[in-house]
């Protein structure tokens, strides 16, 4: 699968989401294949990447760009997406699992499947790793989208990111300058 030589996948501190870099859909099955539904706006999460650089998991939420009616006051507008212990898929770089989807009380389960490649970066000896999640669950199990769950079709979920280096603190502050004594 993905391996990154000499990179800490294990520290946190070592990677960054390039929110420049990522965008999430939900669209909905129709007979004339996928109809777009929805750009979600952005995310927030954690990937978890094992010690070798394989994608083992992630924690997201997905903030709505519309608000569901029937959510309650005190839940909050955001679609939850989790997935842990992902496995290693038939493709060189597949990962396959199941997911928990969590919007306010109602919750599904569904299969995901993502892809994980280690893109170089030309002349740095640095790579970066793209990553595609999907999944298709059952509108109606989460009440959402109304487009969906009315006419009890499959939504699909996908999200398009990018996990880079973080930068190395000599990079992101200036070095102060020395005077001669």
């Amino acid at each position: 699968m993905v391996f990154v030589p000499d990179a800490s996948h294990a520290d946190p501190s070592a990677w960054r989401i390039a929110m420049d870099a990522s965008e999430g859909t939900l669209s909905m099955t129709t007979s004339k294949g996928p109809r777009l539904l929805h750009e979600l706006p952005c995310f927030h999460g954690s990937f978890y990447l094992s010690p070798p650089g394989l994608l083992a998991g992630f924690t997201l939420q997905l903030p709505l760009p519309v608000y569901p009616s029937w959510l309650q006051e005190d839940e909050a507008p955001v679609l939850f997406w989790e997935s842990v212990d992902l496995e290693t898929g038939h493709a060189p770089n597949e990962v396959m699992g199941n997911a928990r989807l969590r919007l306010g009380r109602r919750e599904t389960s569904a299969a995901v499947s993502a892809l994980c490649t280690e893109v170089p970066v030309a002349g740095t000896g640095r790579s970066y790793l793209k990553i595609v999640l999907e999944t298709v669950f059952p509108s109606v199990s989460l009440r959402w989208p109304a487009e969906a769950w009315q006419r009890l079709r499959p939504v699909t979920l996908k999200l398009f990111t990018e996990i880079r280096p973080a930068d190395p603190p000599e990079s992101r502050w200036p070095v102060p300058e020395q005077r001669d004594r």
